[in-house]
């Protein structure tokens, strides 16, 4: 009996977020931790662990303007990277007030190697607040501290989350030019 009261109370607690899972199709939530997470394995074709690696952390090391800070863990031995990094999220604008900045989100980038594919985690997304806030608590419209500039910060989230990826999977594409010592 008390487990059929725990699961009646599980599907109260999560039915806001399936629902909003189910009108954005876009923000995918991990099935057994429920919390935003982006992941994926992708093929490269004939390439080393040891290839992938490098591109890897060449595009770290370009992509985001400060690498010593974001690279947190590189093992090539493992083949796995870690980054730490944040973008900046903004309130929109209304007829009262221009766009204002509304803070960093936090997030998590790990990606794996092994011969011809890689493998990538975006996850730990979170708000920078003086206690941990994490996005999912966003997608939360039925909360008493839900407030509707939400929906402007998932979006522009997604947004950028599309274009770090997108950014990798080119990165991780494009077999590095041949330096030529030709000067």
């Amino acid at each position: 009996m008390q487990k059929q009261i725990l699961m009646v109370m599980m599907v109260l607690l999560l039915t806001p977020i399936a629902n909003f899972a189910q009108e954005n199709t876009t923000i995918p939530l991990d099935p057994k931790t429920n919390l935003i997470s982006f992941s994926e394995v992708k093929e490269v074709g004939s390439t080393t662990s040891m290839e992938l690696y490098q591109r890897a952390l060449a595009w770290a090391s370009t992509f985001y303007k400060n690498p010593t800070d974001v690279i947190r863990e590189r093992d090539s031995i493992s083949g796995s990277i870690l980054c730490k990094a944040r973008f900046k999220i903004s309130n929109p604008a209304d007829k009262k007030t221009p766009v204002t900045d509304a803070g960093n989100v936090m997030y998590s980038l790990k990606l794996q190697f092994k011969n011809g594919r890689y493998r990538y985690e975006l996850t730990e997304i979170n708000w920078k607040q003086q206690s941990y806030f994490a996005s999912e608590r966003w997608m939360d419209k039925t909360s008493s501290s839900y407030q509707p500039n939400f929906e402007s910060y998932l979006k522009q989230t997604q947004t950028e989350v599309n274009r770090i990826l997108s950014s990798l999977e080119k990165a991780m594409s494009t077999a590095p030019s041949a330096k030529t010592d030709d000067w």
